[in-house]
């Protein structure tokens, strides 16, 4: 994901506050990365097997490492009317690798073709194909400062990729996936006061290096360039996307999880009663695929090493037929479908899920908490105090209630970090406004603004279709990442008719200073209503859902109009 208007913009706090760096380290890394891709032409004086002398000596620019290609002039062609010599027929011989450069020439090793004397050695006037790799130890705004600087250039035809903690030879097969003839590895150490950043070049072809280099950055710089991109709005808009993916099915939930224990999350989409696995790179791989029984309506899917094995399992909760007694201090697995929710834990076992428990509750996973678990309330929705839920020899038991401020619910809320390390609960009410409490239950802030509008609503039961007692939701998902906490927003297509759809969302993040909450658009401009998000490693993932949950483009190609869209942004040094 990049943004070359904004970060043009914040390159340029790079130059202006040059006295924070020692000698302008990123402006000369960008000067000798672009030296090694200088379009040249030279001749071949001699050869001497394998080994070739040219007459570009230092002050054409030739380096150390530089890769030429070597052309034979061939028959003269002609001006089709006058007849007049235009120029030569050039062919390709093969490619050398400049070894050793002096001030009057340089000498080459082939690497492959042949050479001889009065041949030409070209470096192209064509931009160089280069695949940037920048890992996810450093800052993204930094990293993304130095991209558009070398895009900005003109030289380089700078590619992107969504590999993560990837190794060279992931990065090397991915470039040559992309037909890119060099690949460029950006990584960092992070000290208080600086950031050591390294910069690798390596050929494709073969992965010998062309160039590794070191530059420190002070870390007033980094903090200047995050500061400077809050200043001017949001990380994303809806055209930044890192990868864009248009299902041909209608979805609703997300998560992430390591299914296999390889190491590696994958993606998990909710729709209905189905989940489909997905392997999520350059592509969406799919997997697996699994169904519910029937009549069954997802509310909330999450992943969770349960049983300790080591994988994550999936946790499936769904509305469903009946009544559920709640009087019990205890959760039978055995009581199967007699009540109106259900949650299941699945693993996986080869390439089908296997049920490891089922029960009538509400489930979700939490960071802090682990697994936890609310009854079921027909007349109310939730019913009862949220509980932790203990996992041992294939059976769930009830824990100790959650402390939590009255009237939050088990999808409402999430745990937050102040600056002085204190404990806050962040929740929903039931009118969609953010609410923080203290450890003591005591509110200290409220959002302006509500988040109506959640994807799951339900009407409470009441003796009389006369009499409304109210709605009950499953809200949206409250993410915390680095004491950020992440805020679906959707934009309804009229303000006084929201039943009428969304036309597009945001996602912000809060941030509590301890004093005050601090608001921030992190993506805008996302197309429809967001229905939920999730995070692989350094990838945040979108889904939305188009307005009245149609796209007209697919009506007029003959296609079905029914689908969901899914957004992978990168937060890399975020």
């Amino acid at each position: 994901m990049r943004r070359k208007f904004f970060y043009a913009i914040l390159f340029g706090v790079i130059f202006l506050s040059g006295a924070a760096f020692s000698d302008d380290a990123i402006n000369q890394l960008r000067e000798e990365t672009l030296s090694y891709f200088k379009p040249l032409k030279g001749k071949v004086v001699s050869v001497k097997g394998n080994v070739i002398t040219s007459d570009l000596g230092a002050q054409s620019g030739i380096k150390k490492g530089m890769r030429v290609t070597i052309f034979r002039e061939g028959t003269p062609f002609l001006h089709p009317v006058t007849k007049e010599p235009m120029g030569r027929v050039e062919t390709p011989g093969g490619k050398a690798e400049v070894k050793n450069v002096s001030s009057d020439g340089s000498t080459l090793e082939i690497l492959k073709g042949n050479a001889r004397e009065g041949d030409i050695l070209r470096v192209s006037e064509m931009k160089a194909r280069v695949l940037f790799y920048q890992d996810r130890n450093v800052d993204w705004n930094l990293g993304d400062a130095y991209y558009q600087a070398l895009k900005e250039s003109g030289r380089l035809e700078l590619m992107d990729t969504s590999l993560d903690s990837a190794n060279d030879a992931q990065i090397i097969a991915e470039a040559k996936r992309l037909n890119a003839e060099a690949v460029l590895i950006l990584t960092a150490q992070e000290s208080e006061k600086e950031m050591l950043l390294r910069q690798r070049i390596l050929w494709t072809e073969d992965s010998a290096g062309l160039d590794d280099r070191e530059v420190r950055v002070d870390m007033a710089i980094v903090k200047e360039l995050s500061a400077a991109r809050n200043m001017l709005g949001p990380l994303a808009s809806a055209g930044d996307v890192l990868l864009f993916f248009d299902l041909p099915f209608s979805a609703s939930l997300l998560a992430s999880g390591d299914l296999d224990g390889d190491g590696n999350k994958e993606l998990i989409i909710g729709s209905g009663r189905e989940l489909r696995v997905y392997s999520l790179g350059a592509s969406l791989v799919p997997l697996y695929e699994h169904k519910g029984p029937g009549g069954d309506d997802y509310l909330w899917i999450d992943t969770m090493d349960v049983n300790g094995d080591g994988k994550d399992e999936i946790i499936v909760t769904a509305i469903r037929g009946r009544q559920v007694d709640t009087s019990s201090d205890t959760i039978n697995p055995t009581i199967k479908d007699e009540g109106k929710v259900v949650s299941s834990i699945y693993e996986r076992k080869g390439s089908e899920f296997s049920l490891l428990w089922k029960g009538n509750v509400f489930l979700r996973a939490l960071p802090l908490l682990g697994l936890i678990g609310q009854h079921y309330d027909e007349a109310e929705g939730f019913g009862g105090p949220v509980f932790k839920m203990n996992y041992a020899s294939g059976s769930l038991a009830k824990g100790d209630v959650v402390k939590l401020p009255l009237g939050v619910n088990i999808y409402d809320f999430t745990y937050l970090a102040g600056p002085d390390g204190a404990r806050y609960t962040l929740a929903y009410d039931n009118s969609g406004y953010l609410n923080l409490y203290n450890d003591d239950g005591l509110r200290v802030w409220q959002s302006k603004e509500g988040y109506q509008g959640f994807r799951n609503t339900f009407k409470k039961s009441a003796p009389t279709v006369m009499v409304g007692r109210g709605e009950w939701s499953v809200k949206d998902r409250l993410f915390i990442r680095s004491r950020e906490s992440f805020v679906v927003k959707r934009i309804p297509l009229a303000s006084m008719a929201r039943g009428l759809g969304y036309k597009s969302s945001q996602l912000k993040t809060i941030w509590w200073t301890g004093l005050s909450m601090e608001e921030n658009v992190l993506i805008d401009g996302i197309s429809g209503g967001i229905m939920d998000y999730t995070f692989i490693e350094d990838k945040l993932v979108v889904l939305s859902k188009p307005l009245f949950g149609l796209k007209p483009k697919n009506i007029l190609k003959g296609e079905s109009p029914m689908g969901s869209m899914l957004y992978v942004y990168s937060l890399k040094g975020r």
